[in-house]
């Protein structure tokens, strides 16, 4: 299915430039990726062991080391050099992309990025000079990208993110006494007010976008809760990955209610569409 993605980007974008390319296919190809759970969930001994071993490519179950093989040997197929590096000294380091674009060496981190991608969330990954001291003195010719051009590239390319609205909803629902009445809840009503952001997200936030990894489907509500929770229910609240069943890993949510009870959620999707069930 990317193949195909690929080639309808440069059919019907036959004149895009260099920067416009590398941007559009890092954006536009991640719903087609997911964390691959057998590593991530895996023991630290058992991920030094596989990473010993050696990754392999297992289509649409990545780690951050296939995920940045995939972009290398694309953009080297569009004549684009790039390689993939460790980002840092780790025991198990992170791999991401060096890319040599118009203006220079841009960095490029796929795997921190794939929700923002799959979400339509801007890229916080993308022309930056990273935090990672190994990188930066190994490549001490990466660039930051001005947010200006940045700019002009998502306009270049029509993208239209989630930010702006994200945002507008901080304001209106991360204030306690904002949110109270921007949901029309009575004053005080703590425990309500809550689940009706809950109910918000499930109604009007938690279908936008293609994020379909389980382990992507928990960090969508918690980006959710960071930009819409106020925190006193951040401490209450907790997104859980459901592990009971390796062949449908889910996501659950525990409101706690007081120190002794709580509500449970449980994510389930039908007909191709998400929703949070209370089961508790």
């Amino acid at each position: 299915m990317e193949q195909k993605l690929i080639d309808a980007i440069v059919e019907f974008n036959p004149g895009l430039s260099k920067d416009l390319l590398i941007y559009e296919l890092y954006t536009s190809l991640a719903p087609f990726f997911e964390r691959d759970l057998s590593y991530f969930l895996a023991s630290d001994e058992e991920k030094y062991a596989k990473y010993q071993k050696g990754f392999s490519p297992k289509g649409k179950y990545i780690v951050c080391s296939t995920l940045a093989d995939f972009y290398v040997k694309l953009y080297n197929e569009f004549g684009i050099e790039a390689k993939k590096v460790p980002a840092n000294s780790a025991k198990i380091p992170l791999f991401v992309v060096v890319v040599k674009g118009e203006l220079g060496w841009y960095y490029l981190d796929p795997l921190n990025d794939l929700f923002y991608n799959q979400y339509n969330i801007r890229p916080v990954n993308f022309g930056v000079v990273p935090r990672f001291k190994t990188i930066n003195e190994s490549h001490p010719d990466l660039i930051k990208l001005p947010p200006s051009y940045l700019s002009d590239l998502e306009k270049d390319l029509n993208k239209q993110y989630y930010n702006s609205l994200i945002d507008d909803l901080h304001e209106k629902m991360a204030p306690r006494n904002v949110a109270y009445e921007f949901l029309d809840i009575p004053n005080g009503e703590r425990n309500l007010l809550t689940m009706e952001k809950i109910k918000f997200m499930n109604d009007y936030l938690i279908n936008l976008g293609h994020v379909n990894g389980p382990y992507e489907r928990v960090l969508l509500y918690l980006y959710l809760y960071t930009h819409l929770l106020d925190s006193s229910e951040k401490r209450r609240l907790n997104v859980l990955l459901n592990k009971d069943n390796p062949s449908n890993y889910h996501v659950n949510i525990r409101l706690d209610t007081d120190q002794v009870n709580y509500l449970m959620y449980e994510e389930v999707r039908e007909d191709n569409k998400y929703k949070l069930i209370r089961t508790l």
